[in-house]
């Protein structure tokens, strides 16, 4: 979005600390060169060594956004989730009398708000927001501590990038993307890896993924002989179009997740055609009012907790594959639409 909003004309100012988050998390994979109007800024990576000893994210990316509203016209503080960013708007706003906009995952509204941690700091975080950008599905949970709520959706692909298109290749290309973290198994990654095991015809199975859970994770796949197996690290998103274009199917399950939140990978998926293999606990309502698949072929349902079934289905799919196929699906909340929906709150506020 931060993109859209440059070319839009708009002086946006990104603070982040993604060059110094733990190693399992950071993205080495090449950024292109931002627009003019985008400014990236990075926290101090160096910090003293004190006791007790704390990252002090907060902190640095506090500090940062001071010196970036101090030496730059700033009109409004948009954050991503709640912790830790909303947290650092929410000091910003009181230092600077600059207005926040709070916006979050679901992650922070199952592991943080649901279960009172740090409860009453991000109650007061939420009270005090100019605007709140959440969905259906929370809306009467924000409501009660705050009533500047907006309903945008949580992310819309710009569709000049993720479209129809791929790369030649010679073998049908599987892929899960996405974060391997101590819970792997609730995204079903033990499944995929039983039911490749049984494969013997040609195929490339692809884990582009890191986090906390990766070394366990690959010590399970590495007792199973997976013929086609490759580990990848993250792509920087701007990169994403082009790995989807080397895939063929992507991977992804939620029924045993017990956190169902939107995932921004499945629609970039939809609006590049890709087919997708998930499980019967998927519930494509809440994309199917952005974008209108043209095929039902595209979505295939596996009976996930059946090895076997869903192995004879993949073999299937495996023998019938005769090159890269697209779906050209029609979207209906389009980019620019998306951006406008954010800059009509921007203006509110």
């Amino acid at each position: 979005m931060a993109q859209g909003l440059a070319e839009r004309g708009i002086e946006t100012h990104v603070v982040t600390n993604g060059n110094c988050v733990e190693s399992e998390y950071r993205i080495e994979d090449t950024s292109p060169e931002p627009h003019p109007n985008l400014h990236i800024h990075f926290v101090d990576p160096d910090i003293p060594w004190h006791i007790p000893y704390s990252e002090l994210y907060v902190l640095r990316l506090l500090d940062k956004a001071l010196q970036v509203t101090s030496e730059n016209q700033i009109d409004l503080i948009d954050t991503g989730y709640l912790i830790p960013y909303g947290i650092v708007a929410y000091l910003l706003s009181e230092i600077t009398g600059l207005p926040y906009i709070l916006r979050h995952g679901g992650s922070d509204i199952e592991k943080f708000l649901r279960q009172g941690v740090l409860g009453d700091l991000l109650k007061k975080v939420i009270q005090k927001a100019a605007g709140i950008i959440t969905d259906r599905q929370n809306e009467e949970f924000f409501r009660s501590l705050n009533s500047r709520l907006y309903m945008v959706p949580r992310y819309i692909p710009d569709e000049r990038s993720f479209k129809p298109s791929f790369s030649p290749h010679g073998t049908p290309t599987f892929a899960y993307i996405g974060k391997i973290n101590y819970y792997w198994r609730h995204k079903s990654l033990h499944r995929i890896v039983e039911i490749f095991a049984g494969i013997r015809e040609n195929y490339r199975l692809i884990f582009v993924g890191q986090g906390k859970g990766f070394r366990d994770f690959s010590e399970f796949v590495s007792g199973y002989g997976l013929r086609g197996l490759e580990f990848h690290q993250f792509v920087h998103p701007a990169n994403m179009p082009r790995l989807l274009s080397e895939v063929d199917f992507l991977l992804y399950f939620v029924r045993d997740n017990p956190i169902k939140d939107f995932s921004n990978i499945l629609c970039e998926a939809l609006w590049s055609g890709v087919r997708v293999f998930t499980d019967d606990a998927m519930d494509l309502g809440v994309y199917a009012e952005y974008i209108e698949l043209t095929s039902e072929a595209q979505i295939v349902n596996l009976p996930i907790d059946h090895v076997g079934a869903s192995r004879a289905k993949i073999i299937e799919m495996i023998e019938e594959w005769e090159g890269s196929v697209r779906y050209s699906n029609k979207v209906k909340y389009n980019f620019n639409r998306y951006l406008d929906a954010n800059l009509e709150i921007y203006n509110r506020v």
